[in-house]
């Protein structure tokens, strides 16, 4: 069961699911449900390899460090999963971006951002105050503006802002797990920068205001998931250190989005 929940964990299937998730709540708040499942299936694709690619990049890197050291005794199976999911998936991906040339371009886009988030010389991880806002704006944009062809309405740019802040707080948590290697690597980071107390205020201020915007848009059974999800936030910020393993972060803040996926679908039904 241990290497089943790993393989699931540092494959980035969990995440790569956690992306799909935010797609398909997109669709039931704003009724799309119809036409948002490709969209599903190319964020999960996009997400699942870039995000490997990234971890991969660094086991090479870090081949010494505990967290780096599944990705190098399974690079290989990494490799050829990558590889047939690009053959399996290629006459689907094909259909749908020649026919939808605007949104290829924005992938692409996005993806060029992804490869520069870790790769030299530009490293875009380097600027690590904006590292959180960097990785929430493309994952918002995939799983909410692009599904909804960018339509700008006021419940649009509520929502969207609002899962902005959301994941936000997230990836400053997971800058309070990485703590030690981002002083190692010269990463100026929010907890680096103002110490993990206030890095926790920052976090809660973040979360607090996807609280209030999710009101605003004034659906009930929204309402009462993300409440939920903000008393769960709250805790897991207060138990967020630098001590916690990596299935704390990568199942408890990462399954974060899954509850309030997962408390939307069902309240709604």
């Amino acid at each position: 069961m241990k290497k089943i929940l790993d393989f699931i964990i540092y494959s980035n299937v969990f995440i790569a699911l956690c992306c799909v998730a935010v797609t398909l709540q997109t669709a039931i708040i704003f009724n799309q449900s119809n036409s948002i499942y490709e969209y599903a299936i190319i964020n999960f694709i996009a997400t699942f390899i870039l995000y490997n690619l990234q971890r991969l990049y660094y086991s090479a890197k870090y081949d010494t460090n505990p967290k780096y050291v599944w990705y190098t005794k399974n690079r290989r199976i990494l490799l050829t999963i990558i590889v047939l999911l690009l053959l399996l998936s290629f006459n689907f991906l094909w259909a749908f971006f020649i026919t939808n040339i605007k949104h290829l371009l924005i992938y692409s886009s996005l993806s060029i951002i992804s490869i520069l988030y870790f790769l030299p010389p530009i490293q875009l991880k380097k600027y690590g105050v904006l590292k959180p806002f960097l990785i929430s704006f493309v994952f918002v944009t995939i799983a909410i503006l692009i599904p909804l062809n960018f339509k700008v309405t006021q419940p649009i740019l509520i929502y969207t802002l609002a899962q902005f802040f959301f994941i936000s707080t997230l990836c400053v948590l997971f800058d309070i797990r990485d703590i030690e290697t981002d002083k190692l690597n010269t990463i100026k980071t929010i907890p680096l920068i103002l110490g993990i107390k206030k890095t926790k205020i920052i976090a809660i201020v973040l979360v607090s205001s996807y609280l209030i915007l999710i009101f605003f848009l004034q659906i009930n059974y929204l309402n009462f998931s993300v409440v939920l999800v903000f008393s769960l936030a709250l805790i897991i910020t207060a138990l967020s250190s630098v001590k916690r393993n990596n299935y704390f972060y990568l199942l408890m803040v990462d399954g974060l989005i899954i509850a309030q996926y997962l408390l939307i679908y069902f309240k709604n039904s």
